[in-house]
């Protein structure tokens, strides 16, 4: 069994770095979601430090070998306490190893750092490696937090202040 690849997490403030994470989600716009007329990812790609910047949020990319493999990011939502866990891609060839989780684990603790007290995300039913992803790492249903047209959304949740909470699920 050959060893996982080494991934680096980059916060997205320069320039460069907010031209790649629209990039990225140009791309995950183009290939990866289920309804892309209900999505807001194309509002975010117009405005996204708006969105994902200062006391709105934070955008990470991830890096292997000097190549960007995908991005994620977490907002505010109206609910107080509560980020919500947005724009998690990577890209198709470096699925399977590692990649999302380190992201997804990366970002949480950026969010509880940034005083959340909860973690909230949405995905698609049909998103079957993703929702048992985001299950092995203590996500579990709660209710949606925020309108969106598309009734196929599903709204997992993560407590950020319980002791264990992302680092004793397991991989």
């Amino acid at each position: 069994m050959s060893a996982l690849p080494t991934f680096e997490q980059f916060r997205v403030e320069q320039t460069a770095h907010w031209d790649a994470f629209v990039a990225l989600m140009r791309e995950y716009a183009s290939s990866d979601l289920n309804n892309p007329g209900l999505s807001s990812i194309h509002g975010d790609m117009l405005h996204p430090q708006e969105r994902y910047s200062g006391a709105n949020g934070q955008a990470w990319l991830i890096q292997c070998a000097a190549q960007w493999v995908g991005c994620g990011a977490f907002t505010t939502t109206r609910e107080t306490g509560l980020a919500e866990l947005k724009r998690l891609y990577v890209r198709l060839p470096f699925r399977g190893l590692n990649a999302s989780r380190q992201l997804t684990l990366h970002l949480i603790k950026q969010a509880r750092a940034s005083g959340f007290t909860r973690m909230g995300l949405s995905t698609w039913r049909s998103n079957t490696v993703a929702l048992a992803l985001y299950e092995r790492m203590g996500f579990t249903a709660i209710p949606a937090f925020k309108n969106h047209p598309d009734p196929d959304l599903v709204y997992l949740g993560m407590n950020l202040t319980a002791l264990d909470a992302v680092t004793t699920h397991t991989p």
